[in-house]
């Protein structure tokens, strides 16, 4: 959801645009024809987002009809765009009774050919509902996609999507054969389907990305998304999971329905490579309408929602996500004195009860651990990174995090900011990022760098944390 977002937002000034060259620097810079502001996302997103508030809110009986009310709802407030086809049905529903299924149908019936990308770009949270049941996730992608685009070919590549997303939340790895994985779900298709498709699919190894266009059809959307992922490679002497933001930026750069394309790659690659592989930059500002007149979401408000649709709905222990604070939970469980020492010039560490305290004194908060939504009051930026202290292998983005976590500090300490950087006893991951800081940005060496680290919160980090600090590179 956050990478599908990121590059819904990253995509939205050179929508309808030509194709871009490979030169071209691509940030969160707003605009376009909607004068999007820098980091917001567009409908693309905003009914992705109408879906996810369905899942996260009523995930069991009657999840299609609350994702149609939620789509309606967000159609009726008027969004500052809607594709044709999103537009022509719901303007429809209510007319004569017509239910959106019944919208659907006529609309389509009126405009036989039509199979625009519009139900495709929003799929991505279906996956969410029914993890580990992969003919779950198909029926629900085709009842979603069905609401207002009822084609067979938004329908089979809604279906062969979702799926492909759920296989892919299995856990980042080595990068997998993408044709492959979303043909996977080829055999859930009805038989006299699969050929079509399978060619389709085939046709994304070799044939490059910027001839899938115009892609405002939902198969050429597709096919555009998935060779662009296909055909990044994933890159030598970087982290491997820099694959999401090259593939990425390869689909911007195709041009034409940019947001759309990247949206619908981004979710795939967020699947796989996991949300701590969108690069900060974009994250930090990254916002946006979920329905016009509510208040705009932000990446926490995304996040948040994601695992309550992956959880069933239902918040975990200690009512998390969504619990207004978890500095009782942690008084109560690992109580201590607050700590924070400054490690340089607007960098403080420590630990979680110095938060209360240091959110009056600083700019920023930065928390490697889980955060209740009040804990860091709305005047103070708060980003929560995912950093674990557990095993390496709970960490595959460990060189990245830590790097691009480093680079977030020295932002706002760049904009004359200042940051205080926590996890729960600074006895692990704050000594991990403030040794990462001080070699990327303060000119130390690991080990000085882990030496300092340890003189502000008493504590080394385990090894493998350690040699995540080892491998981080100057800036």
């Amino acid at each position: 959801m956050v990478a599908s977002a990121a590059a819904d937002a990253l995509g939205a000034p050179f929508e309808f645009g030509p194709a871009l060259p490979p030169t071209k620097a691509l940030a969160m810079v707003g605009g376009g024809a909607f004068g999007w502001a820098p980091g917001e996302w567009t409908d693309d997103t905003q009914q992705a987002a109408s879906v996810l508030t369905a899942l996260a809110d009523d995930p069991s009986e009657g999840l299609v009809d609350a994702v149609a009310a939620r789509l309606q709802a967000w159609f009726d407030a008027g969004p500052a765009d809607v594709g044709n086809q999103t537009r022509g049905v719901l303007g429809r529903v209510g007319r004569d009774g017509l239910s959106m299924v019944d919208a659907a149908a006529a609309f389509q019936a009126a405009n036989p050919n039509a199979a625009g990308n519009g139900s495709l770009m929003r799929t991505g949270p279906v996956a969410l509902a029914a993890l580990g049941d992969l003919p779950a996730v198909a029926r629900l992608a085709a009842d979603v996609s069905r609401l207002t685009h009822p084609h067979p070919d938004a329908v089979d590549a809604c279906v062969l999507w979702s799926v492909a997303i759920a296989r892919a939340t299995d856990g980042p790895g080595a990068a997998p054969d993408w044709v492959d994985l979303v043909g996977a779900g080829l055999e859930v298709l009805e038989p006299d389907r699969r050929g079509l498709w399978r060619d389709r699919l085939d046709a994304c190894r070799t044939t490059p990305p910027e001839a899938f266009t115009p892609n405002g059809w939902v198969v050429s959307a597709l096919q555009a998304a998935l060779a662009s992922i296909a055909q990044t490679t994933v890159p030598v002497g970087e982290p491997p999971c820099a694959h999401l933001r090259l593939a990425i930026e390869r689909a911007v750069r195709i041009g034409d329905d940019t947001d759309t394309v990247a949206a619908i790659a981004g979710s795939l690659l967020g699947a796989h490579w996991g949300a701590t592989a969108v690069p900060y930059s974009w994250r930090r500002v990254l916002h946006g309408e979920r329905t016009r007149g509510e208040a705009k979401l932000r990446l926490a408000d995304l996040d948040r929602l994601a695992r309550l649709a992956a959880g069933g709905g239902a918040p975990g222990a200690q009512g998390w996500p969504g619990v207004a604070s978890l500095l009782p939970h942690y008084r109560d469980e690992c109580g201590a004195p607050p700590l924070a020492a400054e490690l340089v010039d607007g960098v403080v560490v420590g630990n979680v009860h110095a938060v209360s305290d240091q959110v009056n004194r600083v700019d920023a908060v930065i928390s490697l651990c889980r955060m209740g939504t009040d804990d860091v009051p709305p005047g103070v930026e708060h980003h929560v990174i995912g950093l674990l202290d557990t095993t390496a292998a709970d960490n595959p983005n460990l060189a990245f995090v830590l790097a691009d976590t480093a680079d977030l500090i020295h932002a706002v300490v760049a904009d004359g900011g200042t940051v205080f950087v926590h996890c729960v006893q600074a006895q692990n991951r704050t000594p991990a990022v403030a040794a990462a800081y001080l070699v990327r940005h303060g000119g130390l060496a690991p080990d000085a760098a882990l030496d300092r680290a340890q003189v502000c919160t008493g504590t080394r980090p385990q090894p493998f944390l350690a040699d995540g600090v080892r491998g981080v590179v100057p800036a």
